[in-house]
């Protein structure tokens, strides 16, 4: 039996996610028609997916090339994974990531694949409130592909019209753990689009459409797409 959880499918194995950076899929593919011999991983820059020659602190995945007709691992190779791994199959080019079973149940905030509905800025947000600060949040419905679509929806902008219902309230400068909320430019109607959480250090987190979820910096380029700081009043 399998379920969806950050945007991967789990079975009683582990994760299963369709890799579909396209980008670093095609620097992968150079690598190996060059050779290259040494190792490969994948970065998580501010949510963007990145390929590197060497593990850093942000890195996500490493990159596994085996001689296979299948990038599937085997279930004693499966059992063994400690941490994530994009399996390229050569010469055939199959790939996969894989993740452990442990990551399941104590996922990161950072690194979650993007997957509308499931797995997105509002849906970290909820989980975040819910296990971070002990607050769970009405789960507001929202259409597909809501944020890109034309003016549709009767022009209603769900994050404006359900804050007040969902326990929050404006405040005019952010503390950690209020809710942010973002008009990124992405949608065809005005007002925010986008939600992040403010944390330590001046720096938010949030999960941006069709990157992976990251924390980063509250640069004043964030802070002039800001619409609204909101803060739930169990924390007034």
């Amino acid at each position: 039996m399998s379920e969806k959880a950050y945007g991967i499918i789990w079975t009683d194995k582990g994760g299963v996610f369709n890799f579909s950076h396209a980008h670093v899929v095609a620097q992968i593919a150079e690598r190996v028609a060059t050779g290259y011999q040494g190792e490969l991983w994948l970065l998580n820059y501010y949510g963007q997916t990145k390929l590197a020659e060497e593990r850093g602190k942000n890195a996500f995945a490493k990159v596994e090339i085996v001689t296979a007709d299948t990038c599937e691992p085997s279930d004693e190779e499966f059992a063994a994974l400690d941490f994530p791994v994009l399996r390229v199959a050569m010469p055939r080019g199959r790939f996969k990531m894989y993740y452990p079973l442990a990551m399941r149940d104590q996922f990161p905030w950072e690194n979650r694949q993007w997957d509308e509905g499931s797995s997105d800025c509002y849906r970290l947000g909820l989980d975040y409130y819910a296990k971070a600060l002990g607050i769970t949040l009405p789960a507001v419905p929202t259409p597909k592909n809501y944020t890109i679509q034309m003016m549709t929806y009767a022009k209603v902008n769900l994050f404006v019209e359900n804050f007040e219902a969902s326990g929050f309230e404006q405040v005019i400068v952010p503390e950690v753990g209020d809710a942010l909320l973002i008009q990124s430019g992405l949608a065809t109607f005005d007002g925010p689009d986008h939600v992040g959480v403010y944390m330590e250090d001046n720096k938010f987190l949030h999960h941006y459409r069709g990157r992976m979820s990251t924390i980063q910096p509250y640069s004043s380029m964030w802070r002039q797409k800001t619409a609204m700081a909101l803060r739930h009043a169990s924390r007034m």
